[in-house]
């Protein structure tokens, strides 16, 4: 058996700079495939409209006014009862802070009542609501069917 000579041993170091190379690659593509985290504002507005479309859904099934009272902390679902609103309590949203929610362009209505109201044929009061996050802004525009579109 011949012995290995010093300089047959081991491995150079443009081979060690080559694997590490091609690891380095690999690494970096796994990265790239994962998920991205949803930032603290686009789970909010998941959240929220998973809220509406809930709102509507269960207003159909049920047969109740119901309606949706925006706050900025937070927003909380009321039901018509009787002779007007009461606060459903299993139902409160607090918005995870800093997020901040808004109403643009809403009307005049009477203390107490809902910013968003849905009826029993699923008719939904048409908004736009902002959600801020800091430097961050989300748009949504809620369409009297229900339907939520997002702007950034």
């Amino acid at each position: 058996m011949t012995r290995a000579t010093s300089s047959q041993s081991g491995m150079s170091l443009v081979e060690v700079l080559v694997a590490l190379f091609i690891l380095a690659l690999a690494s970096a593509a796994i990265v790239m495939t994962l998920p991205r985290q949803p930032s603290r504002i686009d789970r909010e507005v998941s959240r929220l409209e998973e809220a509406i479309r809930q709102l509507s859904d269960e207003s159909i099934s049920s047969g109740e006014v119901l309606g949706l009272q925006l706050q900025d902390a937070g927003y909380s679902t009321l039901a018509w009862r009787g002779n007007g609103w009461v606060l459903l309590d299993r139902t409160y949203r607090r918005l995870a802070p800093p997020v901040a929610l808004s109403v643009l362009r809403a009307e005049t209505r009477p203390p107490g009542w809902p910013d968003i109201m849905t009826d029993m044929t699923g008719v939904v009061t048409a908004r736009e609501i902002v959600l801020t996050d800091r430097a961050e802004r989300r748009l949504l525009s809620v369409s009297s069917s229900g339907a939520v579109r997002v702007e950034r």
